[in-house]
């Protein structure tokens, strides 16, 4: 019968036998991430043994080294701004990756409060209302063409004076303590009057709720959380 002593030798061989054979199946993996466009290099780009959750990062000039198991034959490469790309490492230790841009790109983005901007690029709940979607009939104000036209606006005549202007307030902000009024764009300038505009003018009206369609107005657009852009026949 083996002794204690002896034992935990044996153990402890086993042990280190364990892991060197455990080491000698891993191997280590070199490459470099590039820009296909140009050929520089891609810092921070994402670089992970397919099938798990652990990888590494490449360095200022686009260099990584990660050490991948036997069983692992495919690398996933990812960097924002890129399209991802799988690599099979199959008997190899060195590679070299070219990633192809995507087309959408921070420095591509341009949100301005004052020109337009694509539909897609805005992220704020947007009603659009062409002429032949507005209210017709005996309309003496702005504000009746877009009665019941967008969920959660209420346009209604405080104290039911026929002579009396229009009020229009977004949905649940009464008790928010936020200016409610809404902010008016006409033909692209900001900080509008509705009142001054004939309803039969009105070609289009784009309707922007919650707090990134002011946020884009900076100051002027501040606690606001309902815009009201207003295209005219004088810009046809």
């Amino acid at each position: 019968m083996l002794s204690k002593n002896l034992l935990q030798r044996v153990v402890l061989a086993a042990f280190l036998l364990i892991s060197q054979f455990a080491i000698a199946q891993n191997r280590t993996i070199t490459g470099k991430v590039t820009d296909s466009k140009d050929g520089s290099p891609v810092v921070g780009a994402s670089v992970v043994p397919k099938g798990t959750r652990t990888g590494t990062t490449t360095g200022s000039e686009g260099n990584f080294s990660i050490s991948v198991g036997s069983n692992v034959s495919t690398l996933v490469i990812t960097s924002v701004g890129f399209e991802l790309k799988e690599f099979n490492i199959t008997g190899i230790n060195s590679l070299d990756v070219s990633l192809v841009a995507t087309g959408t790109s921070l420095n591509e983005v341009v949100v301005t409060g004052y020109g337009t901007q694509r539909r897609r690029e805005v992220t704020s709940a947007i009603t659009t209302l062409s002429a032949d979607q507005l209210n017709k009939g005996n309309i003496s104000d702005v504000a009746q063409l877009l009665q019941g036209k967008s969920a959660g606006l209420s346009i209604s005549r405080p104290g039911g004076d026929p002579n009396g202007g229009f009020t229009i307030r977004l949905r649940g902000l009464s008790t928010l303590g936020a200016n409610t009024s809404p902010l008016i764009v006409l033909d692209g300038q900001v900080g509008a009057d509705i009142n001054t505009v004939d309803p039969n003018d009105i070609q289009s009206i784009d309707i922007l709720k919650d707090g990134s369609a002011a946020a884009i107005y900076g100051t002027r657009g501040s606690a606001v959380r309902v815009v009201i852009a207003l295209v005219t026949s004088l810009l046809l």
